[in-house]
């Protein structure tokens, strides 16, 4: 979710679907809403919609919010999403069971709702700058696993390297760069081209990259970049976008054995911004 560029989105969950409704037409003014009608259902679009924050319903037949909120805890893909708890339930206890099954707070029925949005729009906030700090910290990790590599070889590459050794000094840079992206950010080898693409571009730009997927289709697709990764020396220094483009290749190769990688604009080039084609050749 991005605070600027667009909305963050709210889970609600009620086995009642007049409550529900009642709850979603009120914020989707301001959020994208996602809907569940059971426990069950909140614990697959917890992980199918990705959202910001959980308004949970307590009282459900099948599974109830304090047991809901406890299984989003125990997953690390969910554990520091937002949950409100929302009850009819107004007991101190049950207050305090809310809090101790993972809830980051409660609102109780009837819901006023310059409450509900006030502790949304709390809670938003709050889960965008973790995100934050997560990204910082990837990036920051990433940058530490490529500076060892970029210190022993980028000196090299600077260097008046002659013809013939240019082409050994890429690839036994992009080998290493490759052999870090497999074993600490790539979990399961992509099953189809595009999220190949995805991929690689995710952790190029860990790097400070602005790398995204553009014009799929079933030959293959563009990749576009307006930030290099590789910081002020890459946007000088062409042979750094020759390895941007052997890692591309290395990691396409997993997936298809005929993929072609071409580069086509760069901003080493005084280009608008890098301009990457990945395709199939005929087999």
């Amino acid at each position: 979710m991005g605070m600027k560029n667009e909305k963050a989105k709210v889970l609600v969950v009620d086995d009642e679907p007049v409550n529900v409704e009642l709850i979603s037409d009120y914020l989707e003014k301001d959020y994208d809403i996602a809907q569940a009608y059971s426990g069950k259902e909140a614990l697959v679009k917890v992980q199918t919609e990705n959202p910001d924050i959980v308004l949970l319903d307590i009282m459900m037949p099948d599974m109830n919010g304090f047991e809901v909120c406890k299984k989003i805890r125990l997953q690390d893909s969910t554990r520091f999403i937002p949950i409100v708890v929302v009850t009819a339930l107004s007991e101190i206890e049950d207050k305090i069971k809310s809090i101790e099954s993972g809830a980051d707070d409660f609102l109780t029925k009837p819901i006023n709702m310059i409450e509900l949005v006030t502790r949304v729009r709390s809670l938003v906030k709050t889960k965008y700058y973790h995100d934050e700090l997560v990204r910082n910290k990837e990036q920051i990790e990433a940058q530490n696993d490529f500076k060892t590599i970029m210190t022993d070889i980028l000196p090299l590459i600077l260097q008046s390297i002659p013809p013939g050794k240019m082409t050994e000094v890429i690839s036994q840079m992009s080998k290493q760069v490759e052999d870090i992206i497999w074993a600490k950010y790539i979990h399961e080898i992509p099953d189809e081209i595009t999220q190949m693409g995805n991929i690689t571009c995710s952790v190029l730009n860990k790097l400070g990259g602005g790398f995204s997927v553009k014009e799929v289709s079933e030959k293959g697709y563009t990749i576009t970049n307006n930030r290099c990764p590789w910081g002020e020396t890459g946007k000088i220094n062409p042979a750094l976008c020759i390895m941007t483009k052997a890692i591309f290749a290395r990691i396409g190769v997993h997936v298809y054995k005929n993929i072609d990688v071409n580069i086509k604009k760069t901003l080493a080039g005084k280009e608008d911004c890098c301009l990457i084609e990945l395709f199939l050749r005929a087999t």
